[in-house]
């Protein structure tokens, strides 16, 4: 890919390395997908299968969700002491077992509790895949590489969908989903070194030095920069490993404050509709009375997603993330706006037989962006905090990220019955201007900077120099 030549710092290793992590997230993407290719037939009253009824599908659609704060929680503990690699390895045969367990099922709350497990896992995947990511990139390259896992999220979507298209029945997509999301994920890590970061906060220094060559390449030297990363270890008040230690640290005023932030962010993001206008596609389009292939257009949606990480990746160091997430916050505003329009006519009785292309329109408008939201989100829950309390601080993030997944997830039905539709989407449409609003009063840019120094811009309102080689941007090249 010839974006990445132009940075300084040997890339070769970290593209793949990131690459071959992120796919990780192809699972959580099949996870979140599923319940819009299989509730159709799930809902069948016809069907000699399973029948789920409106509380079931609420609880298949968000149990996901609440098994994934548990998971979180449980993951950033695990990934402290064992580090996020041996976590991933760990949980992936756990996910093979769990799809299986749901293809072969033949009772609701079997199937229900599976996808609560999976949820579990979820959460272990999402803590630890994005710290891994954060802490293995260079700083020159993290913003552009960390949406590796945006596209294996979607890549995942896409599969569902893909694969939901085929006619195939909802055991079949399950057995297809979980093969293939998670055997060649599981192989491709037993390859990756563990975080040089992680490394230095057990002591293992020479570790550490091995993985950021086969990271950075033979002819950056790694030496400044470990030295840099063992300074700003040790320089913090006290070498924070425990779990019990980062909770205590967390509650210091800089990183409460850190915490909160990324808290309402978050809430905001899951409010803009992103999980719930994907897991109930399929239920939109019929509403909206559209004349086209309901999975024809989720196909579409899907392939839009990935087109806008993509793009992302292009212009990420270029444009700074303050900036791209107020633009892609209002774009996502007046779509919505128009897609609450076109239902706010239809429930009305107007006629809108000649808009019927409206709801895609505004939905293929709308998907692109809000994924960018959603991979810059991820990239400033992991690299906010700093290296002594990362695993647990995200962790604790991850908890109200999934936390207010599951409300979006679980009010979308109970929302269109109250306050119909168009209700939905206005509000959706609220909390994407005040995610705007919020990041432009608050958040400074992040683009460019390494860990430690964005470390130092919270603590101190600016970006602090160290006396190490490292840090400064002239010597960020290969020897």
């Amino acid at each position: 890919m010839k974006i990445f030549c132009v940075f300084p710092v040997g890339c070769v290793g970290q593209v793949a390395c990131a690459a071959l992590a992120a796919m990780a997230h192809a699972t959580i993407g099949t996870m979140l997908g599923l319940p819009g290719v299989i509730l159709p037939q799930l809902t069948d009253p016809t069907s000699h299968d399973l029948f789920l009824n409106t509380s079931q599908v609420a609880l298949f659609g968000s149990l996901i969700h609440v098994g994934a704060m548990a998971g979180s929680l449980v993951g950033g503990g695990l990934s402290v002491y064992l580090g996020q690699r041996a976590t991933l390895l760990m949980v992936m045969p756990f996910c093979l077992v769990l799809w299986l367990g749901m293809a072969f099922t033949s009772t609701v709350w079997v199937l229900q509790l599976m996808r609560a497990l999976l949820g579990v896992a979820q959460g272990f995947i999402a803590t630890t895949s994005g710290n891994y990511l954060v802490e293995i990139t260079h700083s020159s390259l993290r913003g552009s590489l960390i949406p590796f896992l945006d596209i294996w999220r979607q890549f995942g979507i896409l599969l569902v969908y893909a694969v939901g298209s085929l006619h195939l029945t909802w055991h079949e997509v399950m057995l297809v989903c979980g093969c293939v999301s998670t055997v060649p994920i599981f192989i491709a890590l037993l390859f990756l070194p563990n975080s040089p970061r992680w490394l230095v906060t057990r002591s293992r220094e020479q570790e550490a030095y091995k993985a950021l060559v086969f990271l950075r390449g033979p002819h950056y030297n790694s030496k400044i920069e470990l030295q840099s990363i063992v300074d700003h270890f040790q320089e913090e008040d006290t070498n924070k490993k425990s779990v019990m230690e980062q909770l205590k640290q967390m509650r210091e005023p800089n990183n409460l404050y850190r915490l909160t932030f990324i808290s309402i962010i978050t809430v905001f993001l899951q409010f803009t509709g992103n999980i719930p206008i994907v897991t109930y596609s399929v239920p939109i389009f019929q509403a909206a009375n559209s004349s086209m292939n309901s999975y024809g257009c989720l196909v579409s949606i899907a392939c839009l997603r990935v087109m806008g990480i993509m793009i992302y990746m292009i212009v990420a160091e270029r444009l700074g993330r303050r900036l791209v997430v107020i633009t892609s916050s209002l774009i996502c505003t007046v779509a919505l706006l128009l897609l609450g329009v076109y239902f706010l006519l239809q429930n009305s009785g107007a006629d809108v037989s000649a808009i019927t292309w409206l709801p895609l329109f505004s939905l293929l408008v709308y998907m692109p962006f809000v994924v960018i939201l959603e991979s810059i989100i991820s990239i400033l829950r992991s690299e906010i905090f700093s290296n002594s309390i990362r695993p647990m601080a995200v962790s604790v993030a991850s908890v109200v990220f999934f936390l207010s997944m599951f409300m979006s997830t679980q009010l979308f039905p109970i929302m269109t019955e109250t306050i119909t539709e168009q209700g939905v989407f206005w509000t959706y449409a609220l909390s994407c201007l005040l995610m705007a609003l919020t990041t432009a009063v608050l958040l400074p840019e992040t683009s460019g900077l390494t860990l430690e120094e964005l470390d130092h811009v919270f603590k101190y309102g600016k970006k602090v120099v160290l006396p190490i080689p490292c840090v400064h941007k002239k010597v960020r090249i290969s020897e």
